[in-house]
């Protein structure tokens, strides 16, 4: 395989002292073991370009990952600031990890090593902020809204954008923002009741956009940013953190891989990354209790 091929080739650049090591740990995430699923590639590409320039700059006094000390791992991580330093924390959290499982260092130098908080609205929503969604969100228009951000992770402003256009309901198909998708259960029955009171209200409008109010129906135009914000955002529902938790669903459910969330929502590589680097931080956790409640 392409990816064996590149890790056998990466490694054997490191110093020898290391080189051994860090291959198999890099075929441990590959693989998966007994407690942990395998790991994408990207994320391979990730940890190892965190840790190779660590490696070599320790390699200059050290010659093993045993003699790496926890002052070692503070000072390499000093320069490093935002996303740098807390993917190259958890890619050495793994790595260390992984050698003391195996014998080869007698001390985990990462052990109190923690990444720098998660902004709350990066984190799962609670039960409580699912419920108060559940309870503002009445009325078809804004259980629309609210469905098309759950399911689809659409941002408000494709949500304003969506035209019927958009939409094929019959072969439950829904384009937003130009990324076409299966259109899931919750959005399908929110839309068809929307649609159902939107031909009520204003059976003879123009205009094509999904999400209309009795201004809009006059015209063309999709509705304002400040028609979210009324509906919705001043009742306290957040499009943005309803949005997010979605991502970071599929990412804690299906794997950590960047590739597959840019490609199910349409997502830069550095937005997919963020919220990969976030999912595969709360898994490690995960591992890493149930590791010390055995």
């Amino acid at each position: 395989m392409a990816i064996r091929s590149w890790l056998d080739r990466r490694t054997s650049e490191l110093p020898a002292g290391f080189a051994r090591d860090v291959r198999d740990w890099l075929l441990v995430l590959l693989d998966g073991d007994s407690r942990a699923r395998p790991r994408s590639h990207a994320c391979l590409y990730v940890y190892f370009g965190c840790v190779k320039p660590l490696l070599e700059n320790w390699a200059a006094t050290r010659e093993h990952l045993r003699e790496i000390t926890v002052a070692d791992v503070s000072t390499a991580l000093a320069p490093l600031r935002g996303w740098r330093r807390r993917n190259a924390i958890a890619a050495l959290r793994s790595l260390f990890r992984f050698a003391k499982k195996r014998g080869l260092i007698f001390a985990n130098p990462t052990t109190r090593l923690k990444t720098e908080e998660i902004e709350r609205n990066l984190l799962p929503m609670t039960d409580a902020e699912v419920l108060a969604v559940e309870r503002i969100a009445v009325t078809p228009a804004q259980r629309l809204i609210v469905a098309l951000a759950a399911v689809h992770a659409a941002r408000a402003t494709a949500i304003r954008h969506l035209t019927l256009d958009d939409l094929d309901l019959p072969h439950r198909r829904i384009s937003i923002s130009g990324h076409a998708q299966r259109l899931g259960e919750l959005p399908h029955q929110t839309l068809l009741a929307w649609l159902n009171q939107r031909s009520v209200s204003w059976p003879k409008t123009p205009n094509r956009h999904v999400i209309i109010n009795a201004k809009t129906a006059l015209g063309t135009g999709p509705v304002s940013a400040e028609y979210l914000k009324r509906h919705l955002l001043h009742q306290g529902v957040y499009l943005e953190r309803i949005r997010g938790d979605r991502v970071l669903h599929e990412a804690l459910t299906v794997g950590a891989d960047p590739l597959h969330l840019a490609l199910v929502f349409n997502l830069s590589h550095t937005t997919a990354s963020r919220y990969a680097t976030i999912a595969q931080d709360l898994l490690d956790d995960q591992i890493e209790r149930a590791a010390e409640g055995e």
